[in-house]
């Protein structure tokens, strides 16, 4: 994933999407650019804080018209670590943009067909995820915190997609956000045991200098892989929130704050 300024916001963008702009627009955002204060410092994207509302549309005002949309063509969920991924229609464009309260509730991705409704996963460590199908000109987002990692949520939207577009997972191009990275994601007994009933602990738990690291882009990649889609197909961004938190919003370093990742139809 490379991180370049389009039209004055720095934005992160993958590679094996990027080959298929003429189709779709996708982005993740970094933590600069915005208005917010204080702990929410600066381009905060979450209305379920304490940041001035003021402050967040204000910023997704910003984002809208970098990307050539208008607010009005979002939609934004309450996640709960999860797997629940529901498509999303034309009657739903706006739904959670201006007010958490008629957001998507319980909702930890979504998957659309629909031009110009920009499907949207906040996230600070949590894995955010990205899907197109070139084929059903067809969409996804996923939102995959150490739960829904475990709980597979890539694989509950991959067969969303598939339930509702006809995707071959074959087809399928994806990019796995920034996220608390395999240097620095450290885990406790709790975590390893929930880790231990979806994966080889061998492949996906790591100890560096004494600290027990749950590597969340190889897990998710695993999930994606045995659903179906291709290697070739999956771009890990490498970037790590923790010890990026200079770019990146991080939970685990104290911040309020939430990136996010989207991606239209064009």
């Amino acid at each position: 994933m490379r991180l370049e300024n389009i039209n004055g916001l720095m934005l992160g963008q993958f590679e094996n999407l990027l080959k298929h702009n003429n189709h779709i627009t996708h982005f993740v955002t970094t933590r600069h650019g915005g208005v917010s204060t204080g702990a929410y410092n600066s381009f905060n994207l979450s209305l379920n804080g304490d940041d001035n509302p003021s402050n967040v549309l204000n910023n997704r005002q910003k984002l809208a018209d970098t990307i050539g949309l208008t607010t009005n063509d979002f939609v934004y969920p309450i996640q709960v670590h999860g797997t629940n991924t529901p498509r999303v229609y034309e009657a739903d464009r706006g739904r959670g943009t201006q007010s958490p309260s008629n957001a998507f509730k319980d909702t930890d991705g979504f998957i659309t067909n629909v031009p110009r409704l920009c499907l949207i996963t906040l996230a600070a460590d949590c894995v955010p995820i990205v899907f197109f199908d070139p084929v059903h000109k067809a969409i996804g987002v996923a939102h995959a915190g150490w739960k829904g990692t475990t709980m597979r949520v890539p694989a509950s939207l991959v067969d969303s997609m598939s339930e509702e577009f006809g995707t071959n997972p074959k087809d399928l191009i994806v990019g796995i956000g920034p996220s608390g990275g395999p240097c620095c994601y450290e885990v406790g007994d709790d975590v390893i045991a929930e880790v231990e009933k979806s994966f080889d602990l061998n492949m996906v738990i790591k100890n560096i200098k004494g600290k027990t690291i749950f590597d969340m882009w190889e897990a998710n990649k695993t999930t994606l892989i045995e659903s179906g889609v291709r290697p070739a197909n999956i771009e890990v961004s490498d970037l790590c929130t923790i010890s990026q938190n200079e770019t990146f919003f991080s939970a685990r370093r104290g911040d309020d704050g939430r990136f996010v990742a989207g991606i239209f139809l064009t």
